[in-house]
């Protein structure tokens, strides 16, 4: 026997005339003609084999196979639509996967609360999130494993854009008994004689370079006691050993015992980015990053109109 193959309209001529039960009723429902209704539903039964309907002078009667075919129908119908309707989610970029890469201090602060808005307002997005430095970001993002990277001082890298997300003042973490704790300012020459603590040690350009470089531009080179792979064994350093760090806002968040933070007035301060794919993207990667500009505005706005 030949396989039948059933389509959606077919489907839905069969149901209005099974909760019809009249030809002409149905038809008219369908904004269609009697005639091609009748032989729409001919053509089921003879496709499928089967009687379908019971015909009489008062109308028509569904028959078993009918109301079998009847439960089925509603079932197919509505997971047409539901795969209709998420195809053009999913086209708007408000369903799928979103798979993030972050380095450093970035997961700290700023993108759990860019995320977290994002996936508000986009209920139905899921979201990856990887651990994974710069380069394996890069990597990952051209080949389309990954749609977005977190991290500062990216290389340019063809095929892919770096955008600025948020801009974040420079803090200096120390031992809670230290006694540049009690100035009321704290500025990057006093910490010439600190012995500091560097992150990350890899991949370079690096934090770790532009704190050699602010350190240069205020007049001394950097004592460096130690590098440290990440911002959280910096800070144990400095809870341990008595060390200091210098350290961007999101690192602040980081609770270790002993470690208290202290803003580097004079420090200029710095970018945290994301990397993607140039030109087209994903459509649910195009829905973030066109929250993710409004978001970087919103935060513009909000930093010009902090008080000096």
């Amino acid at each position: 026997m030949a396989t039948s193959f059933l389509d959606i309209r077919q489907l839905e001529c069969f149901i209005a005339v099974a909760e019809e039960l009249h030809m002409g009723r149905a038809a008219s429902r369908l904004h269609m003609t009697q005639p091609p209704l009748t032989r729409r539903i001919n053509r089921l039964e003879h496709d499928l084999g089967v009687c379908l309907f019971v015909r009489h002078s008062g109308g028509m009667q569904l028959t078993e196979p009918g109301a079998v075919l009847l439960d089925r129908a509603y079932r197919i119908v509505r997971l047409s639509d539901h795969a209709v309707e998420r195809t053009r989610l999913a086209d708007r970029g408000h369903v799928g996967e979103l798979a993030i890469g972050y380095f450093g201090t970035t997961i700290f602060d700023a993108v759990p609360r860019l995320l977290r808005g994002f996936l508000d307002t986009h209920p139905e997005v899921a979201l990856r999130l990887e651990l994974a430095p710069k380069n394996v970001q890069a990597e990952a993002i051209a080949d389309g494993r990954m749609h977005i990277g977190f991290s500062r001082f990216y290389r340019d890298e063809p095929g892919l854009t770096v955008r600025r997300v948020c801009t974040e003042p420079v803090f200096v973490a120390l031992p809670d008994s230290h006694p540049l704790l009690r100035r009321s300012e704290v500025r990057v020459g006093d910490l010439r004689d600190e012995e500091i603590v560097l992150f990350p040690s890899a991949p370079r350009p690096s934090f770790a370079d532009e704190i050699s470089q602010i350190c240069n531009d205020a007049g001394f080179v950097v004592r460096v006691a130690c590098e440290a792979e990440d911002a959280v064994t910096a800070l144990s350093y400095v809870a341990a050993s008595g060390l200091c760090a210098i350290v961007p806002r999101s690192a602040t968040c980081i609770a270790l015992p002993g470690v208290s933070f202290a803003p580097l007035g004079d420090a200029r301060w710095q970018d945290l980015s994301c990397l993607h794919r140039a030109g087209e993207v994903a459509p649910v990667a195009r829905s973030f990053l066109n929250y993710l500009d409004n978001w970087t505005e919103a935060n513009d706005r909000a930093r010009t109109a902090m008080p000096k």
